[in-house]
């Protein structure tokens, strides 16, 4: 059910919050990511801190919380930080990849959004490329976003061919709420001739378009790395 823990369902969060608790002598121990990725989004290099007194070193916590982990769960490293890190707000830039398959793949359905009918990559392109710089998201992202702020920097944007596939790459210093999902899915419409470059160029910049907004399926989406000034986690 994502990374955020919830009332009811299972979580990344609240599955590594419970072996630490339990590493932790029964304490509660929070955790807390760099982003939020909702049910469906994959992760390969999602960053998390925490605040623990404890003799454990970094690498004994590390093979603990693989131990008691789901198998779909599965922690790259561990390491003691100072304590001005902060996994969210120490980020200076989060990638991001949208997975689309242009034909059915078996082994592949729940990590692409595939997609058999024509698209045109042309407009693809120039819709990308729209996105690069400081934009207000206002209008790709969820209104029920926390914050009131929704302007974004993005430094890439850009649709790459690999085999059967045409992904969507992003880099930027936030996002929003569904806001990588929404881009993609609008871009598609376009590329299916259900609107035009200009159109998507409207939404970007926080004006009234006649486009409607879609949001890609969550199965397409991976949280690649995030950096941190000169080091990159991945």
């Amino acid at each position: 059910n994502g990374w955020q823990r919830q009332r009811i369902g299972r979580t990344v969060q609240q599955e590594l919050e419970d072996t630490l608790r339990d590493l932790n002598r029964g304490e509660a121990v929070t955790l807390i990511g760099s982003g939020r990725t909702d049910a469906g989004v994959h992760a390969l290099g999602q960053v998390a801190h925490f605040d623990m007194d404890t003799p454990l070193d970094a690498g004994t916590i590390l093979k603990a919380l693989n131990a008691k982990t789901g198998r779909d769960v599965n922690i790259l490293g561990c390491e003691t930080v100072g304590p001005e890190f902060h996994a969210r707000f120490s980020a200076r830039q989060r990638h991001y990849l949208y997975r689309v398959s242009r034909k059915r793949i078996v082994l592949d359905r729940r990590t692409s959004w595939q997609l058999e009918e024509e698209l045109d990559e042309n407009r693809l392109h120039a819709c990308a490329a729209q996105i690069i710089g400081e934009h207000d998201f206002s209008r790709l992202s969820r209104a029920s976003s926390e914050t009131k702020l929704k302007i974004c920097r993005i430094t890439d944007s850009q649709w790459i061919k690999e085999d059967n596939f045409i992904n969507y790459k992003i880099v930027g210093n936030r996002f929003l709420h569904s806001m990588v999902r929404m881009i993609v899915g609008t871009m598609i419409c376009i590329a299916r001739g259900l609107g035009q470059p200009d159109d998507f160029a409207a939404l970007v910049n926080n004006q009234d378009s006649r486009l409607k907004v879609y949001t890609a399926p969550a199965r397409g989406l991976i949280l690649l790395k995030v950096e941190y000034g000169k080091e990159t986690v991945q």
